[in-house]
């Protein structure tokens, strides 16, 4: 048995990595550089270019390639944007008092070389997977040269606070790939101390070393241990190098399968009161040259800014900001196949938009999406994926999605969900370089 400690992040690639390693190119990286006016550190640079594009990074977390690198200045410029207008009312009728607390309202009252009096500006190379923090350098430390900088990491789901997350990129890279570990042909995670020294002792792996070292590999088993603890909080995640026997595995599926029920397509039309439809403008004819806007994502949207946008300038910028879009069922059921959903307001949308309960089209003017999930939900039309470039990771499960040649126009995607769909074309899956679950 041999029980490896404190693994280098190259070799924590290369146990995540099936095949060949994939980077991004000195051009890429040189066009991101010139872009946001300063160079990347080194070691990050090397990472870039070995590693950057293996799909470990974006497993869980979100890596941003070169061309999406990104500085905070850059997002409060753009906030600051989608805020002018309130901020300009605010200051005309002495509301001033009313964002007292609102530090974008004080860097709107600063010129841009005075902001480092309230935040410094970091460059952005990490995000969570729905967008919560984002985690990068300070921009002063890259142009002082510092050859391996900390990493900072958003605390306020914001781009004004900032705290030291890790002291170089070498621990924030493994504590990313730590949180990527899970799930990872295993999902294995143990947070008591009775259960996680029971765990490493079936293998003669020390609790203490392990703890020191944050990660640990047993070169026979192929298995990879990640353990952090911070105070009372204790986290062993464990991830396999080789899947389970395929063969066997199937015949247990196909075991299980037959001793259940199989459950059954079902996709839910989704459904508005008639009162609700005509406070929502449906009622009213359409004007050339508008922008269809489904209700259940226009809820989304809610959700996800906290508000609904105000004007038709503030809709475009959301669309735009939108990572990850996640939509099901939930409301109120009526007989097998309806749902009477939550509406999004009591409001129309500003023109050019306007609700309408059988266009979905708004998905694809979300250019920055990176997840998107629709679930148990009747679609009227899936063309708007062929607009989704950038999505990584496509749930469709117990829709009604069938032409599997739509992804065929999905560069990005990573991994898909298709299971109950009636799918046609399901040959353009084994084409695909795509881990997909039908």
């Amino acid at each position: 048995m041999g029980i490896r400690y404190d693994l280098s992040v190259s070799e924590l690639m290369d146990f995540f990595c099936v095949g060949e390693h994939c980077g991004f190119s000195e051009r890429e990286i040189e066009a991101a550089e010139k872009r946001v006016g300063v160079s990347f550190p080194d070691c990050y640079r090397r990472f870039l270019l070995e590693y950057g594009k293996d799909n470990v990074n974006t497993r869980y977390n979100q890596m941003n390639t070169p061309e999406e690198i990104f500085t905070s200045y850059e997002a409060i410029r753009e906030t600051l944007e989608e805020w002018e207008e309130e901020f300009e009312d605010a200051k005309r009728n002495g509301g001033q008092a009313d964002y007292a607390d609102n530090e974008y309202f004080t860097l709107w009252q600063l010129s841009e070389e005075e902001w480092g009096s309230v935040t410094e500006n970091y460059l952005l190379i990490w995000a969570e997977n729905q967008g919560v923090w984002n985690a990068g350098y300070l921009v002063k430390d890259l142009q002082d040269g510092v050859a391996d900088p900390p990493v900072y990491m958003s605390t306020e789901d914001d781009f004004v606070t900032f705290k030291r997350c890790a002291d170089s990129t070498d621990v924030f890279l493994k504590g990313m790939l730590g949180e990527a570990a899970y799930g990872y042909h295993s999902k294995e995670r143990y947070t008591k101390l009775p259960e996680i020294e029971m765990e490493l002792a079936k293998r003669g792996i020390d609790t203490g070393r392990l703890e020191k070292a944050g990660n640990c590999l047993d070169t026979e088993m192929e298995r990879l241990y990640f353990y952090a603890v911070n105070g009372d909080y204790r986290d062993l995640i464990i991830a396999n190098r080789r899947e389970p026997d395929k063969e066997e595995l199937m015949r247990q599926v196909f075991q299980a399968v037959q001793a259940i029920p199989k459950p059954r397509y079902h996709p839910y039309h989704l459904r508005l009161t008639d009162n609700q439809e005509k406070d929502l403008g449906m009622k009213r004819p359409r004007k050339p040259g508008g922008i269809a806007v489904h209700p259940i994502v226009a809820f989304a949207m809610k959700e996800y800014f906290n508000r609904l946008p105000l004007t038709a300038y503030d809709w475009g910028k959301d669309l735009g900001r939108m990572k990850t879009l996640k939509l099901e069922p939930s409301g109120r059921t009526e007989g097998t196949d309806v749902v009477y959903i939550y509406p999004p307001s009591e409001y129309f949308p500003p023109e050019p938009y306007y609700y309408d309960l059988h266009d979905w089209s708004i998905i694809g003017k979300m250019a920055g999406l990176r997840t998107l999930a629709i679930e148990n939900i009747f679609v009227d039309d899936f063309s708007f994926l062929r607009y989704c470039k950038n999505v990584r990771r496509l749930s469709l499960y117990g829709t009604n999605f069938s032409d599997c040649r739509l992804l065929l126009e999905m560069p990005n995607l990573k991994e898909a969900d298709l299971h109950l769909c009636p799918l046609e074309h399901e040959e353009i899956l084994d084409a695909l370089p795509v881990s997909c679950r039908r």
